[in-house]
């Protein structure tokens, strides 16, 4: 794990870049699904925590787990629409935690039609606070 923020940063887009590219070339089998979903489940991971480090970096942060990270970032703004970001943690912990057919389906669903689209723009927004 990426000791600094850039660094972090980088690792996180890197992977978001592959879950992205799963999605894209999705064929619909069981394998595609268990890929995407497995590449959700890094991904997400490294968002949380690239989003740690800089909520610690400016001191901003009291709690450590991810959905205080969550939610402290939606509190400063630095991420917006916060429930939508604590469905997507709901979803890696469920998926993580416990597997079954029918709640791996919903959550490659959500993965497809909205999560990917929610991490694209983070990117975007975090890009402009990253050059800052």
């Amino acid at each position: 794990m990426p000791n600094n923020i850039v660094e972090s940063y980088e690792t996180f887009k890197k992977a978001y870049l592959k879950l992205k590219e799963f999605v894209d070339t999705d064929n619909g089998t069981e394998k595609d699904r268990g890929a995407i979903i497995n590449a959700y489940q890094y991904t997400f991971e490294l968002f949380w925590k690239t989003l740690q480090k800089y909520m610690q970096q400016l001191e901003m942060l009291d709690e450590l787990g991810p959905g205080s990270v969550i939610r402290t970032a939606f509190q400063y703004q630095i991420i917006d629409n916060g429930p939508k970001y604590m469905a997507m943690l709901k979803d890696r912990n469920l998926i993580t935690h416990t597997y079954k057919e029918d709640v791996a389906e919903d959550i490659y669903l959500n993965i497809k039609e909205e999560y990917i689209e929610i991490l694209e723009k983070f990117i975007e927004d975090f890009d402009k606070r990253m050059k800052n």
